[in-house]
């Protein structure tokens, strides 16, 4: 009470002839209140009449008094009328008292739902609206923003029918980024036309409070935009940044909280091969490409790109280039890993100045580094550890692997002792030869009486079927030997690309072959004995009532002794005599 205030930003509605305000910001001015200073009156207060000030009665907000306490203070003029009979206090010359004619600018007012506007609303230099003061009170807005992220068109379907929608984030000279989301017709309008990195204004859309568990933009609200929104691309005048970023070192992730988002300054060392994974919401084969990316903490980790960004990722992340992720998703799954979301975006090069430092470090240590920690380790079936994240195949007892809640990774140099391959039928099962959904040539056909194969899950009849892999081995080290399982692709890498379940068959099982086991035998003699890098899965399962620590071998890769000789010299160098 009593303190002196300064009002920076406020709001005003006129509600039943009065002006309500809303303080948006202030600041006090006198740290310790003293008296009051002069007679402040209520709002209400008649103009002064005759150097004399009369005051009257506050009105309530939303009260029922018709009458007009300024005309009240003022009985001179109830007479004053030259026209005929007054029938209130008011000054009309016409004799009317109708508040809509005594006071016209009030009429579209009157209604206490009128909406709310900002009177002292802060402008950017060229009168556009910062993201930060955008309001659920304003009825007409523009922002001038960049592009920072961009998702692909997704489609939606429910009680209130179907349409399609995309996002993106963009990103203003306030510094303050917004979600915006656009629907049905405005897909097909503006989602061509939106580029990354571009400047845009933006109006007619629709405010909404942010839902902060899927939004991580600094706006306390997102936008909707319809067909009728107006978008259009501006010069770009250098003052919006390309993007505003929270750099952690790579090395922090392993202790942030899986489903955090985070931003990385990263280097792309290596794109893997693209691939398809099925969702299991909406039954669609989504793509992905895994990426390897390491910083000058002297760590890696994987990191994973979805949908149209994962078919371009090659040409995209060619040559290891510099690249700026925003809002990557950390996951637990094999040890930490990351993700990269609809919203996330990236900068290839991006134009700041913690670029210079990493690529200083990856061009004078980094690329010829082979001692880079991985926090990856336990994850994903794609990428082989480092030399010194290895593990021994004494570890699947000694550190109880496979006995958690989720399965565990290790890779482990060994060597292939013996082949399973004699169990009745052959090495294989017979699959649907459907290449499309839901077969996939996954689903186990069976053979009818008359020499057909059918399939239960797509409920066809073929002539043929797709024989795959599936066998069992025993993998050995210095240290213990382990039974591991081996499915088809696998199988493909152990035994060579050109050696298919089919052509195998073909070859020494069909009628034609005449039987030649010898040379069945030899296929698989001359793979055993031979040294890999294999990374496997350990997951302890139920086997009937019996409970076993199952190891399944996803990728294998050929032992490169010049660059395993090489890493253990390293290592060795490393040792404290």
């Amino acid at each position: 009470e009593n303190s002196i205030i300064k009002i920076n930003d406020n709001m005003t509605n006129l509600i039943n002839n009065r002006i309500i305000v809303i303080v948006l910001n202030l600041e006090v001015l006198n740290s310790t209140p003293g008296l009051k200073i002069g007679n402040p009156v209520d709002v209400g207060t008649a103009p002064s009449v005759g150097g004399a000030s009369v005051v009257t009665a506050a009105k309530p907000l939303y009260g029922n008094n018709v009458s007009n306490p300024a005309a009240q203070s003022k009985p001179e003029a109830v007479n004053s009328n030259p026209y005929g009979q007054s029938r209130s206090p008011s000054s009309n010359p016409y004799g009317s008292s109708n508040s809509s004619r005594t006071a016209p600018q009030s009429n579209s007012y009157s209604n206490s739902n009128a909406p709310i506007v900002r009177s002292n609303m802060s402008l950017s230099e060229d009168n556009h609206t910062p993201i930060s003061q955008l309001n659920m009170y304003q009825n007409r807005w523009t922002v001038k923003a960049r592009v920072t992220s961009k998702s692909d068109i997704r489609t939606w379907s429910n009680a209130r029918g179907e349409g399609s929608l995309f996002s993106c984030d963009i990103l203003d000279s306030s510094g303050t980024d917004i979600r915006c989301t656009f629907f049905k017709e405005a897909v097909d309008k503006f989602h061509p036309m939106l580029q990354m990195d571009h400047v845009y204004t933006f109006t007619n859309g629709r405010l909404k409070v942010a839902n902060a568990q899927y939004n991580t933009c600094k706006s306390n609200f997102e936008v909707s935009f319809d067909q009728n929104a107006e978008v259009h691309e501006v010069a770009d005048d250098g003052r919006i940044l390309q993007q505003q970023y929270e750099f952690l070192p790579i090395s922090a992730v392993e202790q942030t909280e899986p489903n955090s988002n985070i931003d990385l300054l990263v280097v792309v060392k290596e794109v893997h091969p693209i691939g398809t994974v099925m969702s299991k919401k909406t039954g669609q084969e989504l793509f992905k490409c895994d990426l390897t990316v390491v910083d000058q903490s002297n760590v890696e980790i994987n990191l994973t790109v979805w949908g149209e960004k994962a078919k371009t990722a090659e040409a995209n992340f060619a040559n290891q280039p510099i690249v700026a992720f925003k809002r990557l998703r950390v996951s637990d799954y094999g040890g930490r890993s990351l993700s990269s979301s609809g919203n996330g975006g990236e900068t290839v090069n991006p134009r700041i100045p913690e670029v210079q430092p990493l690529q200083h470090w990856w061009n004078t240590q980094g690329r010829t580094s082979s001692t880079l920690k991985s926090l990856s380790t336990r994850g994903g079936g794609g990428r082989m550890d480092s030399f010194a994240d290895r593990k021994t195949l004494s570890a699947i007892k000694t550190d109880n692997m496979g006995y958690g809640e989720k399965p565990d990774w290790m890779s482990v140099k060994a060597t292939f002792s013996f082949v399973k391959k004699d169990k009745e039928g052959g090495p294989w099962y017979t699959a649907c030869v459907n290449e499309e959904e839901p077969c996939r040539q996954r689903v186990k056909v069976t053979q009818t009486t008359d020499g057909y194969w059918h399939c239960d899950r797509c409920n066809k009849t073929s002539e043929k079927c797709k024989r795959r892999y599936i066998f069992s081995a025993t993998i050995a080290d210095e240290t213990s030997t382990s039974w591991v399982s081996l499915f088809d692709e696998q199988a493909l890498q152990f035994l060579g690309e050109e050696h298919t379940a089919d052509s195998v068959y073909d070859r020494y099982f069909s009628d034609s072959s005449n039987g030649d086991t010898e040379g069945f035998d030899g296929l698989f003699a001359k793979a055993t004995s031979t040294d890999w890098i294999v990374k496997c899965k350990v997951k302890n399962e139920m086997v009937g009532d019996e409970s076993r620590v199952k190891t399944t071998i996803y990728s294998l890769t050929p032992m490169d002794y010049v660059k395993e000789s090489r890493d253990l010299l390293e290592a060795i160098s490393k040792l404290s005599v």
